[in-house]
C-alpha cells in the first residue's frame, strides 16, 4: 500500500491532541542587533532587572552572560565594540531595567551607556562594568555577580572559552538552572582564576561541555558532554537539559556557524525552561535531524532566531515525518554506500514513485539516478548525494502531483525540472530522470503536447527503445542522463528505466512536454 494511504489511515486513528502542529515563529531583525532587540520584545515586557549588554562584534566576553541575565529577569542586548546602537538603546530604555550589566566593552561604549541612562549612571551600582584581564576573567566577575543575586547556585557549567558553539547550546539550561557559564581552554589548562572562582561559587556538582579539562577541584563532580561536532553536542545537551527537567515545549533553533542569534535565545527561553537547537544555514545536521524526529511529539512551540526560510523549512519537514524507522542516523549516503540507511531511502524513494531499483540495501547507479530524479523535483542540488538536507526533504515529501488535466494514461517532460512523469487516471506512478535537448549540440526539446506515433523494441541508431513523437525526436534509453539538458532534442530516459518503462506506453499516448 503507498505510504500516503498509510499515512492517511494513521492520522485518522490518532487522538486529536497528538495531531496538531507546533506553532512556528521566526524572530529575526536584518542584523544581529535587531534580532536581540526582537528577542527581546519577544520576551521581556518593561521593568526587568536588568539588562547584560556584550559585544556583537566577538563572542568570548558574551558567552557567559545568559545566567546572569536570567537571574534578573531580563535579556542579553548586543551593541558594537565602540559605539553604543542605536536601536539597543532604545530597547534598553523601553524595558527600564534596574541595572545595566556591560561585560567586556571597551570604556567608550561605557561612557555612551552613562550618558545615555543618566538616572542609572547617578545610582550606586546602577550601570555595573565587568570586564577582566581576559575573557577567563570576565566569566568569573560573571559568575560572582549570578551568586549575589541568587545567594546560592547550586552548580556550574565549564565550556571552552576558545570556541563559542557548545556555550550557546548549554546557555538556556544554565540561565534556567541558575548555573554561571565558566571558561577554560578546550585543550586545556584550566586557568586559575576559574579554579578560584570554581570555589568562590562553591558549588559541587556542574557540567563540562566540549573539553574533559580538569580543574582539579576537590569535591567537584562533573558530568561531561562531548559530542562528535558542534550540532552533535548541542543535541545532547538538549537531551541532558530534558533530564533537568527543560521542556521541548519551547524549542528554538538558531544558527551554529555564528554566536550571537543563539546568544540572546538563552534568557530569552529560559523563562519558561525551553531547550535551544543548533543547526545550519544549508540544512538540519543529522545529529540534529534525529532529536528533531525523536522528539517532534513534545514540540509544542518553535522559534527561529535568526534563521532564514532555507533553515527553516527542513525542521518543520522533520518535525512533521511521521514514518521513520528507530535508529535511522541520517548518515551521509552517495553511490558506493551499503548501510541500513539505504534500505530505508530505496524504500521512500520507491513509495513517493522514484524507482530506485531492488530494495537492497546497495547505492547503485540506479539508486543514484533515482535520488537525481527527488533532487530534480524538489528543487535541490543535483548531486545525487544524500546527506542531511536531502533526508530531511524525504522525510516530509509527497508523491508528485501532475501538472495536466487528461484521462487514461499520458507522459508529462517538466524541462525545467528535467523529470517524466508517468500519470494513470491523474496518479503519477513513475517520476523519472531525464536529460532534454540543448541547443549547443541540437535543439532544445519542443514545448507542446506530442502523440507516440511509434516505437521500437530495440536499439535504433543511438536511442535504445524509443517512443516516437515526431520524426526522429524520441522519449529513448541512453546510457548517459545528467542533471541538466544534454541530448540532441530527444528525452533521455536512463537504460534501466526504459526497460520498464517500454511495454507501459502505447502507440496514440499522450506526451505533455512544458
Amino acid at each position: 500500500m503507498a505510504v500516503t494511504v498509510l499515512l492517511a489511515m494513521w492520522m485518522l486513528l490518532l487522538p486529536s491532541h497528538v495531531l496538531a502542529a507546533p506553532g512556528y515563529q521566526t524572530i529575526s531583525g536584518p542584523d544581529r542587533y535587531q534580532t536581540a532587540i526582537q528577542v527581546s520584545q519577544a520576551g521581556f515586557a518593561p521593568g526587568v532587572g536588568a539588562v547584560v549588554l556584550a559585544t556583537g562584534e566577538n563572542y568570548p566576553d558574551a558567552l557567559s552572560a545568559a545566567p546572569l541575565a536570567a537571574a534578573y529577569g531580563g535579556p542579553v542586548l548586543l551593541t558594537r565594540s565602540t559605539s553604543l546602537d542605536e536601536g539597543t538603546a532604545s530597547e534598553i530604555a523601553r524595558l527600564q531595567p534596574g541595572k545595566i550589566f556591560i561585560v567586556g566593552l571597551e570604556t567608550a561604549v561605557v561612557s555612551q551607556v552613562e550618558v545615555a541612562f543618566p538616572d542609572l549612571a547617578a545610582v550606586p551600582e546602577g550601570i555595573v562594568v565587568l570586564a577582566g584581564a581576559n575573557r577567563y576573567e570576565t566569566a568569573r566577575l560573571v559568575a560572582e555577580q549570578v551568586k549575589v543575586k541568587l545567594g546560592v547556585v547550586t552548580g556550574v557549567v565549564i565550556t571552552p572559552g576558545d570556541s563559542f558553539a557548545d556555550a550557546l547550546s548549554a546557555g538556556p539550561l544554565a540561565a534556567a538552572e541558575g548555573w554561571p557559564i565558566l571558561l577554560t581552554p578546550s585543550g586545556g589548562p584550566v586557568p586559575d582564576t576559574t579554579v578560584q572562582a570554581l570555589g568562590a561559587l562553591q558549588v559541587t556538582t556542574g557540567l563540562e561541555v566540549g573539553t574533559y579539562a580538569d580543574p582539579g577541584v576537590p569535591g567537584l563532580a562533573l558530568d561531561h558532554i562531548v559530542g562528535a561536532d558542534r550540532y552533535d553536542t548541542s543535541a545532547k545537551i538538549a537531551e541532558y537539559a530534558a533530564a533537568k527537567g527543560l521542556s521541548y515545549g519551547h524549542l528554538a533553533l538558531a544558527i551554529g556557524e555564528d554566536f550571537p542569534d543563539a546568544l540572546a535565545a538563552g534568557p530569552y527561553l529560559a523563562k519558561d525552561r525551553g531547550i535551544i537547537l543548533l543547526t545550519r544555514r544549508a540544512g538540519v545536521p543529522a545529529a540534529i535531524a534525529s532529536v528533531l524526529l525523536e522528539r517532534a511529539d513534545a514540540v509544542g512551540t518553535v522559534d527561529f532566531i535568526g534563521l532564514e526560510p532555507a533553515a527553516t523549512r527542513p525542521v518543520k519537514l522533520l518535525l512533521n515525518a511521521t514514518d521513520v524507522p528507530d535508529g535511522l542516523d541520517f548518515s551521509t549516503v552517495r553511490i558506493g554506500s551499503e548501510t541500513e540507511p539505504v534500505v530505508w531511502l530505496e524504500q521512500r524513494l520507491t513509495d513517493l514513485t522514484y524507482r530506485p531499483g531492488p530494495v537492497d540495501g546497495v547505492f547503485d547507479k540506479r539508486t543514484y539516478q533515482a535520488v537525481m530524479a527527488f533532487q530534480k523535483w524538489e528543487g535541490l542540488s543535483r548531486d545525487g548525494v544524500v546527506g542531511a538536507e536531502v533526508w530531511a526533504r524525504l522525510l516530509g515529501a509527497i508523491q508528485p502531483t501532475p501538472s495536466v488535466g487528461d484521462s487514461g494514461i499520458w507522459i508529462e517532460v517538466n524541462k525545467a525540472k528535467q523529470v517524466l512523469l508517468f500519470v494513470q487516471d491523474g496518479i503519477v506512478m513513475r517520476t523519472l530522470a531525464v536529460s532534454t535537448g540543448n541547443a549547443d549540440v541540437g535543439i532544445v526539446t519542443p514545448s507542446r503536447t506530442f502523440t507516440v506515433y511509434a516505437k521500437s523494441p530495440k536499439w535504433d541508431g543511438p536511442r535504445y527503445k524509443p517512443l516516437y513523437l515526431r520524426g526522429i525526436l524520441a522519449i529513448h534509453g541512453y546510457p548517459s542522463v545528467p542533471a541538466w539538458p544534454a541530448s540532441h532534442g530527444c528525452i533521455r530516459v536512463p537504460l534501466w528505466d526504459m526497460d520498464e518503462f517500454y511495454p507501459l506506453i502505447g502507440v496514440g499516448a499522450k506526451v505533455h512536454i512544458y
